[in-house]
């Protein structure tokens, strides 16, 4: 009897340090201000191609972008395609998705908010860092929209401290956008508008 207790402690054990640990992504949010002042490029664009791959047992995806319009990039040469490198994605069956991380889709246009890491974009800010381009069938007009507006508040990532979001919860205008971005710029950044 003794022999089968031991057994049985030592199974609950084994299993016990067996099973993987998980791990919360939290998305803070992040004022527009902040994510136009802290990324190298803002950049309009469709999406033309997503590619999924394994690195290191985890599932990345890149996603090829036709750039339609710059609003910051640190230099002169505005390339026609950039690519944004996202993690989760699906091979397969198998699909990995991580809290946070935005899904793109084939033919949507947005704008995205990316740092460089030599070749490749990541986007700023998680999901925070895109928003959507909505084109209304009726007049053609296109707006603009994603979690950076729905926010509430947003925390300031150097000192903590909570603001209000002055955006409006349901998106604006693409125009109106545009220029919003373009007044948050940082003085140095002025020269390098297209």
């Amino acid at each position: 009897m003794a022999p089968f207790r031991y057994a049985a402690f030592f199974s609950i054990l084994l299993f016990l340090f067996s099973v993987p640990t998980t791990s919360a992504t939290t998305v803070i949010p992040v004022s527009l201000t902040q994510l136009t002042q802290k990324v190298d490029t803002i950049v309009a664009g469709v999406v033309r191609e997503t590619h999924a791959y394994w690195d290191e047992g985890r599932i990345y995806t890149d996603v090829t972008l036709e750039t339609m319009e710059f609003l910051k990039h640190p230099i002169a040469h505005r390339p026609e395609t950039i690519v944004v490198r996202t993690m989760g994605g699906q091979i397969g069956d198998m699909r990995m998705e991580v809290h946070g991380v935005p899904d793109l889709a084939l033919d949507e246009e947005v704008v995205l908010f990316l740092r460089q890491h030599g070749e490749d974009y990541t986007i700023y800010g998680l999901y925070y860092g895109l928003c959507r381009i909505e084109t209304n069938p009726d007049d053609a007009s296109q707006s603009v929209t994603g979690p950076v507006f729905r926010a509430r508040t947003t925390q300031s990532a150097d000192t903590k401290a909570l603001s209000l979001n002055p955006l409006p919860p349901n998106g604006e205008a693409l125009d109106s956008f545009f220029q919003r971005v373009r007044d948050l710029l940082p003085p140095a950044d002025e020269t390098r508008q297209p």
